[in-house]
C-alpha cells in the first residue's frame, strides 16, 4: 500500500515545523524528528467537533503558524482526531471533553509509525480547563493559533500566545486555561512513553 499523497503533506508540515524553527528547546527534538521512522498505515478518518474551531483559528495566527494551520484545516475531515480522557475517568471538565481533540500525524498509531517522537495538534476551544498533569515523556508546545494561561512546573502562571514555545521535562507538572479564543499548538513528544496516559494530583 503506497502513501496517500495528503499525508504526505502533512508529514512535511510536521516535520518542516520542528525542524525550521530556531528555537533551543524545539531543537533538542530535532534528531528525533529527522529520524521518526519509515513506516506508514492508512488511518481511519474520525470527527471530532473541536476541529471546527480550526476555521476561525486561522484569524488568530501570525505569519510562521498560519500555513501550518491552514494545512491541518485544508485536511480536518480526513484526520483521525483524538481524545486521551473519557467522562467516566472524571480527571477532566466536562467542558474540556465537549471542545478538545488532537490529531497525531507521527506516533505510535500512525499514519506515520515512531517510537521515538510523537508529532501533531491539539485543539482546545475557549474557557477551557486543561488542569494540571504530568507523564513520563518530555513535550514541547508551540502555541500555532490563540492564546492561553499556562502553568509549567514550579514557575509562575504565564499568558502564552502565537510563536510561544513551551517546554515540559519529564514527569513536570503542567496545564493551562484557554482564553475567549480557541486555542491551537503543535506539539512533540519523545524520551518516555508516547501513548502514556497522563496522570492528574
Amino acid at each position: 500500500m503506497s502513501v496517500q499523497i495528503n499525508d504526505l503533506e502533512l508529514l512535511d508540515a510536521v516535520c518542516d515545523f520542528a525542524l525550521l524553527h530556531p528555537h533551543p528547546a524545539v531543537q533538542k527534538f530535532r534528531d528525533s524528528v529527522q529520524n521518526w521512522g519509515d513506516d506508514w498505515i492508512s488511518i481511519e478518518p474520525a470527527y471530532l467537533p473541536a476541529a471546527d474551531f480550526l476555521v476561525e483559528a486561522i484569524a488568530n495566527t501570525d505569519q510562521q503558524t498560519r500555513e501550518l494551520v491552514e494545512t491541518f484545516e485544508q485536511h480536518k475531515n480526513r484526520l483521525h482526531w483524538e481524545q486521551s480522557y473519557k467522562k467516566e475517568d472524571d480527571v477532566v471538565p466536562d467542558s474540556m471533553l465537549e471542545g478538545y481533540a488532537f490529531a497525531e500525524i507521527i506516533g505510535k498509531r500512525g499514519p506515520f509509525i515512531s517510537d521515538r517522537i510523537r508529532a501533531g495538534i491539539g485543539i482546545w476551544g475557549p474557557g477551557i480547563l486543561y488542569p494540571r498533569h504530568q507523564h513520563q515523556a518530555e513535550e514541547i508546545y508551540i502555541v500555532v493559533a490563540g492564546a492561553a494561561e499556562f502553568k509549567i512546573g514550579a514557575a509562575e502562571e504565564a499568558w502564552l500566545g502565537v510563536g510561544d514555545v513551551v517546554y515540559v521535562e519529564s514527569n513536570s507538572p503542567h496545564g493551562f486555561r484557554t482564553t475567549d479564543q480557541s486555542l491551537v499548538v503543535y506539539y512533540l513528544w519523545q524520551a518516555g512513553d508516547l501513548r502514556q496516559t497522563s496522570s492528574f494530583g
